[in-house]
């Protein structure tokens, strides 16, 4: 990972408005940038400016199909230079509703690999740091976004470089490794146990994956974020909720990014602790109240279906990603102590609660329930 950048003086005028003679760079967040996606995230300062460059490139990855790679071509789920495109077509500054994006600022291309974002530097309160009635914010936010979509008030984009079926691609990458479920010699250490619990009842919602996914696809389309954790949202000073990394931006179903409002913050440790049905109750009415308020008449059993489908194949799946890896399993350890700075045994109990909980959602969605 690059941790500066040498800024054109030239752009950076363009940028900020008017010319500039010095600046400063820094990192944001380097240990976060763990794709290969991103070259780096830095603020770029001066004399009563402060702006954000993004640098996006085509990575090359050691295994191109694991869960989070460069994608050369635009159908890829990971398609490499989607975010930039999203940002110079203009479009991510016309979304309709309470939720938007970083303001831009200039669009740049370097090399044939590598695109730069200079966007707003947004002032708020970073998602990492909300409290629980923050989530209720973004919920509404994202339902008057996408609901205006949903009813045809504005027009869905047709974009090529848009991820579609962005879901379903997940879930088929997750067959590569769903068949450990069924290896007990790679389930025998004592931090796999709470995983390890659940692996028959992940097997049996693998089985119904399709009607589970069949459910999400029924939902009205709409733009949909794909990675809409706490990490990547700001409760912006002017009132708004701001989400950043729209890498993954695309055409999919209402109700579909909500699971990584419900289930993220704790998969990922940013609310370890959280009640997950807490996080629901904050969560899925404040959507629903969007929904409707901005002309998307749904009843509640309804939504919540779709949503409980969708968090069912995002999240239960990932159970077989921890059975053992005789290779690389010292690394993997290793890597996901420094991020989440505790014993991998209280990640992986604290992961287990999220896969918990997702397959209750898709075991009642399978009774009808």
């Amino acid at each position: 990972m690059i941790f500066t950048v040498d800024v054109d003086l030239s752009e950076l005028s363009r940028a900020v408005g008017r010319e500039v003679s010095t600046y400063a760079v820094e990192p944001i967040e380097p240990d976060l940038r763990l794709h290969s996606v991103t070259g780096g995230v830095y603020r770029v300062h001066g004399e009563d400016f402060s702006i954000v460059i993004k640098v996006v490139r085509r990575g090359i990855d050691e295994d191109p199909d694991a869960l989070w790679v460069s994608g050369a071509t635009p159908e890829h789920r990971n398609y490499w230079k989607r975010e930039w495109l999203a940002y110079a077509s203009g479009m991510l500054d016309t979304l309709p509703g309470e939720l938007r994006a970083p303001r831009t600022l200039l669009t740049t291309a370097p090399a044939d690999d590598e695109c730069w974002i200079w966007m707003e530097d947004v002032q708020g309160v970073p998602g990492r740091e909300w409290e629980l009635d923050n989530y209720d914010g973004a919920a509404y936010d994202l339902a008057t976004t996408q609901a205006a979509y949903a009813c045809g008030r504005s027009v869905l984009p047709g974009d090529e470089w848009l991820s579609r079926h962005w879901l379903r691609g997940w879930v088929d990458n997750l067959a590569r490794s769903i068949g450990s479920l069924d290896d007990d010699a790679r389930w025998t250490e004592d931090w796999q146990a709470p995983m390890a619990a659940l692996r028959s009842r992940v097997s049996g919602l693998w089985a119904a994956r399709e009607e589970l996914l069949a459910i999400v696809e029924s939902a009205p389309q709409t733009v949909v974020h794909c990675d809409f954790w706490p990490t990547n949202l700001i409760a912006a000073d002017d009132g708004t909720t701001v989400a950043l990394d729209w890498s993954q931006v695309g055409i999919g179903s209402l109700a579909q990014d909500l699971d990584q409002l419900t289930l993220d913050p704790v998969w990922m440790l940013v609310l370890p602790d959280a009640p997950l049905d807490e996080l629901e109750a904050h969560v899925v009415p404040s959507y629903l109240s969007g929904l409707r308020t901005s002309g998307v008449d749904v009843d509640e059993s309804t939504a919540r279906r779709w949503y409980a489908a969708s968090a069912a194949v995002h999240y239960a799946p990932l159970a077989a990603m921890f059975a053992v890896d005789p290779v690389r399993e010292s690394e993997i350890v290793e890597s996901a102590e420094v991020r989440f700075r505790r014993p991998y045994a209280e990640i992986v109990a604290t992961k287990a609660r999220v896969v918990g909980h997702a397959l209750e959602l898709g075991e009642r969605v399978a009774a009808g329930r």
